[in-house]
């Protein structure tokens, strides 16, 4: 595609708003927490039976009989998002991620699990993403007196991190209450990048765009739990607060220059079309730049509630839970000042912006004891992504989990093991072609996969 036709596009959507923020995060149910829970598509607010109660139910932990401490590892081994033609004809995104990531470590505390009130710590990785998504458009040719060549690159780290205890108290035989306090420290860094090169019919023009958006974030949270086990029946309920701000900082990085060496014409983008993308008026060439540290960043999390419903036979459990989350209305991450335009009063506005809408996931999961020590285990979930249209992210696609493995169980010890795989679908907006003419940006459909390997260990916390 040649880069006259690009150039007034970019100029719109780079320009006007830079690229997209992916701001917020894509999914909630990402990841399974202890032996049980990988293996079970995280199904266990009714259910769980060791101490990734800090997490799936905190009101559960007065009732689990013998406290477990909890080591738990994922291993992503696959995760691929490809888009065909997503920055225009031939220009195409793809990426293939590998990672590890130390899912929990949880504890009890204390030695004495009859008494009402149990205590236990945790650490849990919320987000781990790195995403490294590429595209290049070349037909330079010595045979042709056109010439063009384009390249670009999207690059997105979310790190987050949960840190926090649990309470729990039994107020009588099956029923008990808890709560986990929580400090979330949440670290983003977004790059954005992208140069286009043209030489046809006696004009050579040339763009380059730039930013990067990166911040950190802590917060105090807290989800709290009520769990009651009549008979076969565990039932349990949690919900989870929004987050309360104890810090955020943040910078800004922007850089922007378009030359074209005739004077504006169908050649060129004309200054209709860079007032149409900026504040004021420009002409060709264009410079502008900007960096700004010390922002103040804003990180907003929505409320959630779940309930969760586990029934245990002689030999086999199924479990299942549903989870709701409220929408984030639309809101700046960091606000910057407009970047200035050498040479000229226009100025170019910089945003970072973060929204989620409403989502539901639900899942279920089952056990069935082979033997004294092997159990197998498998799950299924709906995990869908809160993307809007407002918070311009990659991940507008709802993911469907499965999982399965086995764990064994040495007296004291448990070693679980599992592989799973998460696939998707979904419209993927064009981040440098214009809105149409209903102020819409054409899409197109972008699929992501994800191998997984969980690897998962608890220990009593006492003998038996």
């Amino acid at each position: 595609m040649s880069v006259k036709v690009l150039l007034p596009a970019l100029l719109l959507a780079a320009l006007g708003s830079a690229f997209p923020a992916a701001a917020q995060d894509a999914h909630y149910w990402t990841y399974g927490y202890g032996p049980i829970g990988q293996l079970t598509e995280g199904t266990l607010v009714g259910g769980v039976e060791d101490v990734s109660a800090t997490y799936y139910n905190p009101g559960a932990l007065a009732l689990i009989r013998e406290p477990r401490f909890v080591f738990g590892l994922t291993s992503i081994e696959l995760a691929t998002i490809t888009a065909r033609n997503a920055a225009g004809q031939n220009l195409d995104f793809n990426s293939h991620v590998f990672d590890v990531i130390p899912a929990m470590v949880a504890g009890h505390v204390g030695h004495d699990g009859s008494r009402p009130d149990q205590f236990a710590f945790a650490f849990l990785s919320r987000h781990d993403t790195d995403w490294d998504i590429g595209y290049s458009n070349d037909e330079v040719s010595p045979d042709s007196p056109d010439a063009s060549a384009g390249y670009g690159r999207v690059r997105e780290r979310v790190v987050e991190y949960w840190f926090g205890g649990t309470w729990s108290h039994r107020i009588r035989e099956g029923f008990s209450l808890g709560v986990s306090p929580f400090v979330a420290f949440r670290l983003q860094r977004s790059r954005r990048s992208l140069s286009l090169e043209d030489v046809a019919d006696g004009a050579s023009r040339a763009v380059f765009v730039g930013s990067e958006n990166e911040y950190t974030h802590v917060r105090a949270l807290a989800k709290l739990g009520a769990a009651w086990r009549p008979g076969r029946l565990k039932l349990g309920v949690t919900v989870t607060t929004p987050g309360l701000a104890v810090y955020g900082r943040g910078s800004t990085v922007f850089n922007a220059s378009i030359v074209c060496d005739v004077a504006p014409s169908s050649l060129c983008p004309s200054t209709a079309v860079l007032a149409a993308s900026i504040n004021g008026q420009a002409s060709l060439p264009l410079l502008s730049a900007s960096s700004q540290d010390g922002l103040s960043a804003t990180y907003r999390s929505p409320w959630s509630v779940a309930a969760g419903a586990t029934w245990s036979g002689s030999r086999t459990a199924i479990h299942t839970t549903v989870e709701w989350f409220s929408a984030v209305e639309p809101y700046d991450i960091l606000s910057p000042a407009p970047a200035p335009v050498a040479g000229s009063p226009a100025t170019i506005p910089l945003t970072f912006r973060g929204a989620a809408k409403s989502v539901v996931d639900f899942g279920a999961g089952f056990e069935r004891r082979l033997g004294a020590q092997l159990t197998l285990y498998g799950g299924a979930a709906r995990n869908a992504s809160p993307w809007r249209p407002e918070s311009e992210t990659l991940a507008s696609w709802d993911l469907v989990d499965a999982t399965a493995g086995v764990s064994l169980d040495r007296g004291r010890s448990r070693l679980a093991l599992g592989v799973g795989y998460s696939w998707g679908s979904g419209q993927l907006p064009r981040v440098i072609v214009p809105p149409d003419a209903t102020g819409q940006r054409p899409a197109t459909e972008a699929r992501f996969s994800r191998w997984t390997v969980s690897v998962a260990a608890s220990l009593d916390g006492a003998p038996r």
